[in-house]
This record gives C-alpha cells, structure tokens and sequence, in this order.
C-alpha cells in the first residue's frame, strides 16, 4: 500500500486500527510517543531496514534510530514539550554500515489514549531513495562524459528537438557564432536562433534554408554557412533518433578556414552584409591589403578603427528591437564616418572603418568622436534609440603592422583593451613586452655583434625654404633592414629597442654616421644643416651635450650645422632634467625644434619653459588646414601665431600636395618638408638630385646657421 499521507488522517482510531495500517505501509514507518519520544509500533519493513525484529524497536529512543543532527534536536524539542514536524533528506549510515540517501518524514498525530489533548505521538515515515540517488549519479555522469566529449571536439555542435528548440550546445558552437555571455547562462531559445542569424552574410537565405531543414525530420545534409566575421562554416545535418523515433536533430559546423588571419585570396571582393551593403571581413581585409599597398609605394599613411557594440545588451533585444538597433547603428555610422573612408562589417555587432591617407591622430579623433556620440544616448546621438555601449580599437600603418592581417589583428586586440576598461571607451593598440620577441632578438643582435653597419640604414628628407625653394636642412631618417621583412620605419622598432635599453646605442649610431655623411657631402661641395630626432631616451642621460659635443668633433662638424628635433612628450618626461640638457646643447651653438608642433595638449606652456629655435607644425594640422574650415585649422593659425610672438621660425611637415604647400602661406612658414619635394631617399640618391636641380636651377644656396 502507498499513499502514507491518506492514511495519516485516520490514525486517532483505535491502537490495532493504527497498527494495522502502519503495518500496511510498504515503506519503512513507525509510531513515536509524545512524551517520551521513544517507538511504540514499528512495521516490517521498518525492522527490516534496521535489521532488528519490529519488537525489538518497540521503547526504543527516536534518536537512536535516525542519529543525525536534525533529528536530534527534534526530538530533543519534543521531550521538552515542543511540537513540530520534520520533512527533509538526508544521508546516513545503515546498521549494515552502508551508506543510503534517504528522505524521513515526522508528522504530527491526535491522541494516543484516553484523558490525553493535543499531539499524542509522531508517525515517522521514511523513503529509501538510495537507488534513485545513484540512478541520478550515475544519469549526471553520463552527462557529464557527454558534455567533456562535445567540449573535446574541434567542431561546433547544436542539439534541437523537431521544431528547433535547443537542447544542448558546446563551446565550441559559442565560439563560432560568437554568442554572448549572456547566451550561454540564458539558454533563450528564440534570441540564439536571433543571434546566429545576425551573424550570416545572408540572413535571409539562411533563414529560409532552415526552414526547409525544419520541414523535413529525416533530412540529412551537408552544405556551408558564411559568416559576417570571414569564417566560411562546413554545417553537418543528422536526424536524432531515440527508440527507433527521430526525436531531434544534431548540426556541427567545421570551420574550413580555421587559419585564416584575414581574406582569403579566393573571395578577393567578398561577399556583402544584406543590412549595411557593406563588405564582410574577407571584402573588407582585401580593401585594406590594397590600402597596404599604396601606403608601401607613396609613404603615405592609413589606419584602421575596429568598433564593436555591447554584444550582450543586443542579444537581450527581443523580437524586432534587435533588427531596428542593428539598422540604427548603422546609420549612425554612416552619418559619423566620412564617406571617403571605406567601412565593413566584421561580425553580428563589429564594424571596421578603414582611414586612408589618414594617420593615428586622424583615427583617434574619428574613435572621439564615435565614443562622445555613444554617451550622448539623448538628443539624437549615435546610439540614441539602440543605448548601446561602444567599443573602439585603432591600429595605423605602419606602426602596429606592415600587413592588412596585422593590423586588423591589433585594431581588434585594441578594442579588447577598450572593452574591458568599462563603459564607452577607445583605446590605440600599443606593442606589450610579449610582441614581436623574434625581431627584438634580431635587432638585438644587430647592435650587439657588429651588424648595425649592414642592418641599419639612414635615409634623408630635404627641408625647403618656403621663399626661395632651396634647401634648408636635410632629416636624418632611421631605418632598420629586418632579415625576414626588409626596411621597416622606427615605428617598427624603435619601442622595441626604448624596452630592450637599446635605444641608446641606436641614437648614437644615427647621430655619428649622419654627421660623417654631411662631411661627405661638405667635401663634395654642398653644405646643408642636419636634422635628426632627438629620443625620450637620449633626452633624460645626463652628459648628452658632452656626447654630442665629442660626435660633432670627431666628424669635424660644425655644432650651428647640427639642428636636433625634440618631441613634447620628451620635455615633459623630466621637465627641469631635460630643460638643463636643452641648455647645455644651446650653448654648444645646435639649433633646437619642437617635433609634431600642435599633437598633443601642453604646446603653448612648451615655448615659454624650454629654450628653442623654432616649431615645426604636426602633419595633421596641415593637412586640416589644407582642408579649410575645420577645428585644425584653426588650431594651426592660433598655434603657428603663439610660436611666433615666441620669436621661433615655424616649420612644417607632411606636406605631400601644393594645396597642403598653398595653405601654409598664411601662417608664415619659413620651411617645409614632405613627399612633394621629395621622399626618403638614401645618401647617393641626395646628392645625384640636388646637384642636378642645381645645375638647372643656377645655384642652390647653402644653408645658412
């Protein structure tokens, strides 16, 4: 018999009544008095699960036969007069000695005898659930073999039921599809099918293919899915059966470019994303190997702004609130991203924006200003009606990557930097102590055994004279010739060599052969003042005017011939440190010039504190003016005016257009330099052209001190 809570309700009858119905109980039950908390009547299978005889349990204490904590104490409550009820599981130790899980249960009954009000006794039903316990153990096992199988393969699985419902998924599959963390404690169904099919090229298609595979239970196929973020997905289609039924259906996607780093070169041109129209992450990467190319040949340069959205705040998005943030967002791009600069669309809620002819001040404005709308969540910002949460990874050539993959690959390391500072952040990737080892190493070895002679080159960028067009000084540029990736610009090694305590070493190589290269030309008959950059590094070593001083004696070269340029964040490094060593170089008779004039925050307090010759204005700023009524501009005329109420020439850089040449009349330049005079070239190639354009030209004047 079962149902022991029927029966409880008729034991105030009669003391055989009672003990005919405990008897009946086919689990183990037995009848405690009140007062004393000891066994009245126990059934069969109550001596049975004790291994005693049912007399022998008959005055026996309550707590001797179940001794655990719980039952202690309320038993202990109930000989001091205090009723209760009790009904719980727990795990004991049987007479036998072995273990068993069980759940016990104490009710309160009516009246044991005449004369007697109130509880009379207690009715203890107990339930061996040992054997669902290890049925339960062992089902979990299993499950969990299961699951560590599914977590071991290399491949994605999805388990649904017939109409799509899911049902289990690995890792793996997350990965791929890029869920959320949200998704995978949710476990939302509908926002998951959402989710994956954002993240197709072609939803649509996608969509109506698994239709198709829902209409038909024992459909099994192969064919693949392409996704936004480049990865081509192999997707697998198995009926599952269970008791000879098909209960459900197992999908498992094999990535077939699993190395892939950027475009394959067999969809140069890509494929494009249905909802922005722009190309996907193959189509974008080949956009940006081109890109690569040109900044190769034209030295000019170009960075990459890598923008994902707040993935999890999209996935909570039900029904058409995700279509219509995705559309927001994008048009809000495409109102805040200059139509010239090419976008693309990496994945479900990432974006990449390509900058050409754009340096990394360029690409940390436009990420500025992205971000600034991102928090401006009212008022018809960017992300106004989404209210999403913006992150933003900035990569330039050529200091973060010679390649389209290197730089995608560093724009995305960025922007993970961005993402976990919290809230709407922009970060610019910059190499960690881990990047780039092998090239330390050879660079190392470079300086250290001799080979800085074959590994290390100058080249050299003319300074002319706005007036006049004749050259005014000639930049010493560095360069390294990297085994395995050819002549690399200091941006490739430069922090390298700053970590590993190279940079000394580097600075004084520069330094030396420059000024033995213009005694060679001095011999040859042409005499022009030489530039060269002066490092963070170099400025806080004390002695650097004796250094300087013994460098210019031994090429024999006069120090009012020797200009040294300086950049803001090396005199704000040690301030009075490197105000004393500008000094002593002051008086050596080397002209001293404020680098990138008007990049970053502290230029005007620069002019006054620091004894300096002239400015020469950042890129950026000129290629702003050039452009006309912009903040640069105006920031040019405001800062060229400041230097020269200083009484310091200014100079300019990056000028690669006439109009970029034009625009800089107004702000009295006295020289400028860039790739439309000439770019880098080495020392032959310096003499061979300037001694032709003097022989056209009658004369180039020498420079003067």
């Amino acid at each position: 018999m079962s149902g022991a809570d029927a029966g409880i309700a008729w034991l105030t009858g009669q003391a055989s009544a009672r003990a005919q119905l405990i008897d009946s109980l086919d689990d183990p039950a037995w009848l405690v008095d009140a007062v004393d908390a000891c066994v009245l009547h126990a059934n069969q299978a109550a001596a049975a699960w004790f291994g005693l005889e049912p007399a022998a349990m008959v005055g026996r204490r309550a707590d001797t036969l179940l001794p655990t904590l719980e039952d202690v104490a309320f038993w202990s409550d109930v000989r001091g007069g205090a009723p209760g009820a009790l009904d719980s599981e727990t795990e004991l130790t049987r007479p036998d000695g072995r273990a068993a899980w069980v759940h016990r249960r104490v009710v309160p009954i009516g009246t044991l005898g005449a004369g007697r009000r109130g509880v009379g006794g207690y009715l203890v039903l107990l339930r061996d659930r040992s054997g669902e316990y290890r049925a339960e153990r062992d089902r979990d096992s299993l499950l969990a073999e299961l699951r560590a199988t599914l977590e071991a393969t290399a491949d994605g699985i999805l388990v649904t039921d017939l109409h799509g419902r899911i049902q289990a998924f690995n890792r793996r599959f997350a990965t791929l599809w890029a869920l959320p963390e949200s998704a995978l404690v949710e476990r939302d169904d509908e926002a998951i099918h959402r989710w994956m099919s954002g993240q197709t090229v072609a939803p649509a298609a996608y969509q109506a293919r698994l239709a198709e595979i829902e209409a038909h239970a024992l459909l099994s196929a192969v064919d693949t899915v392409h996704l936004l973020d480049g990865a081509q997905l192999e997707r697998h289609i198995q009926p599952q059966w269970s008791r000879g039924r098909p209960i459900g259906r197992v999908y498992s996607f094999r990535e077939l470019n699993p190395h892939r780093r950027g475009a394959p070169r067999v969809l140069r041109g890509g494929l494009r994303d249905e909802l922005s129209h722009w190309p996907e992450r193959n189509g974008f990467v080949a956009q940006v190997d081109d890109a690569v190319g040109t900044a190769r040949r034209d030295g000019t340069p170009m960075a990459l702004l890598c923008i994902e959205f707040d993935r999890d705040r999209l996935f909570a998005l039900e029904g058409d609130a995700q279509a219509r943030a995705m559309s927001d967002i994008v048009e809000g791009l495409r109102a805040h991203v200059p139509v010239q600069h090419p976008m693309g669309r990496l994945g479900g809620a990432r974006f990449g924006v390509l900058l050409r002819q754009c340096g990394e001040a360029s690409a940390e404005a436009l990420a500025r200003r992205l971000v600034d709308q991102g928090r401006a969540a009212t008022g018809g910002g960017l992300l106004a009606t989404a209210g999403l949460m913006v992150s933003i990874g900035v990569a330039a050539y050529p200091q973060a990557g010679l390649s389209a993959e290197d730089l995608l690959e560093h724009a995305e390391k960025a922007l993970e930097w961005a993402r976990h500072a919290g809230g709407s952040a922009w970060r610019v990737h910059a190499f960690d102590a881990t990047d780039d080892g092998p090239r330390l190493a050879r660079l190392q070895r470079a300086l250290r055994e001799g080979g800085a002679g074959q590994s290390l080159r100058l080249r050299y960028l003319p300074r002319v004279d706005m007036a006049s067009g004749r050259v005014q000084s000639i930049e010493a540029l560095l360069r390294w010739h990297d085994g395995e990736h050819g002549l690399l610009p200091p941006a490739q090694f430069l922090p390298l060599a700053a970590r590993a305590g190279l940079a000394g070493p580097l600075d004084d190589w520069a330094l030396e052969h420059a000024l033995h290269q213009a005694a060679r030309w001095r011999a040859a008959g042409f005499v022009w003042r030489v530039t060269l950059n002066l490092s963070s590094w170099q400025c806080q070593q004390p002695g650097l005017a004796r250094r300087v001083a013994a460098a210019l004696q031994v090429a024999d070269w006069p120090a009012e011939l020797l200009e040294l340029d300086v950049h803001e964040a090396a005199l704000q490094a040690d301030p009075e440190l490197v105000r004393s060593q500008l000094k002593a170089l002051r008086e050596l008779g080397v002209q001293l010039v404020l680098d990138d004039f008007g990049s970053g925050d502290a230029g005007l307090n620069l002019l006054r504190r620091f004894p300096l010759d002239a400015v020469k204005l950042d890129r950026e700023l000129v290629h702003g003016l050039a452009k006309g009524a912009t903040p640069e501009a105006g920031l040019a005329l405001a800062l060229a005016g400041a230097a020269r109420a200083c009484g310091l020439a200014v100079y300019a850089e990056g000028v690669e257009t006439e109009t970029h040449r034009q625009s800089l009349l107004t702000l009295g330049v006295t020289g400028w330099q860039g790739f439309l005079c000439t770019r880098p070239l080495d020392a032959a190639s310096v003499l061979a052209r300037l001694a032709h354009e003097k022989k056209a030209s009658g004369g180039l004047a020498r420079a003067r001190p």
